[in-house]
């Protein structure tokens, strides 16, 4: 890491990332695998009461580091520690990678409450294959596809800000 002093607490991956960029980074590792672990339990062992729950944990739990890391990036920004700073301004791949990021991103942030929210809803408890499922089982793919792409890009836009 260079010898400059960055707004924000410094990350612990060793680049000029901040601690929650890094927290983030990895989170995202976790997120994606207990999705999938999630999915696999839901469509292969029949586990309807697991997959809900372990959706509305992980539902929380990312929604709690989004609320903190978007304070940290609101008091501290990231544009003075992205690598190639030119005029203060991170160069245009970065911020190409950004905008694709928040396109998954946000269409995430829509997607996944609503998931949630519609299959608490519309299923038994104990939750169990019903009408609802014609709804969910293609609005949750595109949901769980959406969380993959969005940890996917902010990936790319974290090594092309902070590693290169």
């Amino acid at each position: 890491m260079d010898d400059v002093d960055f707004p924000g607490i410094d990350g612990f991956l060793g680049t000029r990332a901040s601690l929650m960029l890094d927290v983030l980074v990895l989170g995202m590792l976790a997120v994606v695998a207990v999705l999938l672990w999630s999915v696999y339990q839901v469509k292969f062992r029949r586990r309807y009461q697991l997959h809900k729950w372990t959706q509305i944990m992980l539902g929380a739990v990312v929604l709690v580091v989004v609320v903190l890391f978007e304070v940290d990036i609101r008091l501290h920004g990231w544009e003075m520690r992205a690598s190639g700073i030119e005029n203060g301004r991170a160069p245009s791949p970065v911020w190409y990678a950004l905008y694709v990021h928040l396109v998954f991103a946000v269409s995430s942030l829509i997607l996944w409450p609503v998931t949630i929210y519609l299959a608490l809803r519309n299923f038994p408890n104990p939750p169990q294959p019903s009408a609802h499922s014609r709804v969910h089982v293609p609005l949750a793919r595109t949901a769980a596809v959406d969380m993959v792409m969005t940890a996917i890009t902010g990936w790319i836009f974290y090594w092309l800000a902070f590693v290169r």
